[in-house]
C-alpha cells in the first residue's frame, strides 16, 4: 500500500511513523518546511486536565491521548535518536483571587468525577510545591499526572522515526487537489500540475488542510487561531512545575528558558505578534511569578491554530472520497493528541478498531448540521 500524507507537522509525522513502522510506503508533502507552522510555535504540553474546560468526549480524548503518549514517547526516542524532553513535574494550576477560586473548586469536582488525578492545595502547600507563585494565590489545583516537553524536538522526534522507518518527505510541494477516478482518490495533484499517485491519501495539513479541492461534500473548514507567545532566558529550574491560571501559563524548558502564552485571536493567516498581545501575556505571566518581570527577554513569535467551528478535530474516513482519511482541526491539543492521532490512523488503515470512538469527531458531522 502507498499512503500520501498532506502536511509535514506534528499530526503527519507521527501518522507517517506508525505507517511507516507496519509496512506502508508513505510520502509526506508539506506546503512549506517540515514542522514550521502551529507544531512549531506551540508551548508543548501533554496536558488534558491543564487545557480541557468541561466533561465530555473531549475531555476523554484529550485524557486518552496522553494515555497512548506516555506509552509510546520512550520507543519513539529510541526509534528516531531525538530526546523531546519529556518531563515529570507536573502542573500546578492557580487561583489568583476569589472568583478564581470558585472556578478551580468546579474544576476540582468534575475532574474527579471523571476519574482524572487531581490534587488540591491551600497557598502554603502550592509554595511548598513552587516557591516562585504569586503571595496572592488563595488556591491550587496539582495535575501530577499532566507533563512538558519540548514541542519542536517532540515533531523532530516522529520525523525522524518515520524517515527510519522508510518513510518520505518533501518539502515545499503544495497539494491542490485529490486525484479521482470511479469515485475514489488515486492520488494527489500539486500546485505545479505533477500528480503522485497513491492508494490513500491523509489530510493533515492544519488550518490549510479544506483548500484542498475535491473534498467539498465533506463540508470540512478549519479557522486559524493565533496563538502568540513570550520567550525569557533565565536559570535551569527556575520553574519546577509549569504554572497555568484563567490568566495565562508559564512553561519552563530544560536549558532555562520559560515560555509565557498565550493569545486566542481571530486574525486570519496573520502570524505577527502584537504589542496588545505581547501587554497580556505579560501582564498573565507576572501575576502567577512576579519574578518573571525581572528575566530578561528572549523572542516572541506566533502560530496558527487549525479549529473547526465546534473545535473539536476531524478524524476518520472522508464521507465522500472512501479512501481518504481526516486527521486535521486539533486546534490547541496537537502536541497532546499526536501520539493517539499516529495509532488512530494507523488502525483505521489496517483495519483494526480504533481505540477511540470516532463518532464525535467524523467529518460527517459537517454534512449534518
Amino acid at each position: 500500500m502507498k499512503a500520501v500524507i498532506v502536511g509535514g507537522g506534528i499530526s503527519g509525522g507521527a501518522i507517517a511513523w506508525r505507517l511507516a513502522r507496519e509496512g506502508v510506503a508513505v510520502i509526506v508533502l508539506e506546503r512549506g518546511r517540515l514542522g514550521r507552522e502551529a507544531s512549531w510555535a506551540a508551548a508543548g504540553m501533554i496536558a488534558p486536565q491543564a487545557e480541557a474546560q468541561s466533561p465530555g468526549v473531549f475531555f476523554d480524548l484529550c485524557m486518552a491521548g496522553r494515555r497512548v503518549f506516555d506509552a509510546t514517547v520512550d520507543r519513539l526516542t529510541v526509534e528516531s535518536g531525538v530526546d523531546p524532553e519529556y518531563d515529570p513535574q507536573g502542573i500546578l494550576y492557580l487561583a489568583l483571587d476569589e472568583s478564581e477560586h470558585a472556578e478551580l473548586i468546579a474544576r476540582a469536582r468534575w475532574h474527579r468525577e471523571c476519574g482524572a488525578t487531581v490534587e488540591e492545595l491551600s497557598p502554603a502547600e502550592a509554595r511548598r510545591l513552587e516557591p516562585a507563585i504569586s503571595p496572592t494565590t488563595v488556591h491550587a489545583l496539582h495535575f501530577p499526572d499532566n507533563r512538558r516537553l519540548d514541542n519542536r524536538k517532540l515533531t523532530q522526534a516522529y520525523i525522524a522515526a518515520a524517515i527510519a522507518a522508510g518513510a518520505e518527505f518533501r518539502e515545499n510541494s503544495r497539494v491542490d487537489a485529490i486525484a479521482t477516478a470511479g469515485g475514489r482518490a488515486i492520488g494527489v495533484v500539486l500546485d505545479d500540475g505533477g500528480r503522485i499517485d497513491a492508494d490513500l491519501v491523509i489530510i493533515a495539513a492544519g488550518s490549510w488542510s479544506h483548500e484542498i479541492r475535491g473534498l467539498e461534500q465533506d463540508r470540512v473548514r478549519l479557522f486559524p487561531v493565533r496563538g502568540q507567545i513570550l520567550c525569557f532566558e533565565a536559570r535551569p529550574r527556575l520553574l519546577g512545575p509549569a504554572l497555568f491560571s484563567l490568566r495565562g501559563y508559564l512553561v519552563p524548558r530544560r536549558d532555562g528558558r520559560i515560555l509565557a502564552g498565550s493569545t486566542m485571536e481571530e486574525a486570519g493567516f496573520d502570524k505577527s505578534v502584537t504589542l496588545a498581545g505581547i501587554e497580556k501575556i505579560a501582564r498573565g505571566a507576572a501575576a502567577m511569578a512576579p519574578a518573571i518581570g525581572e528575566l530578561r527577554f528572549r523572542e516572541a513569535w506566533a502560530g496558527l491554530r487549525p479549529a473547526t467551528r465546534d473545535l473539536l478535530p476531524v478524524l476518520g474516513p472522508s464521507p465522500s472520497v472512501p479512501n481518504v482519511i481526516w486527521a486535521t482541526g486539533h486546534y490547541r491539543s496537537g502536541i497532546l493528541l499526536s501520539a493517539l492521532t499516529g495509532e488512530t490512523i494507523a488502525d483505521l488503515v489496517a483495519g483494526r478498531k480504533p481505540p477511540i470512538d470516532l463518532a464525535p469527531f467524523s467529518a460527517a458531522r459537517f454534512a449534518r448540521a
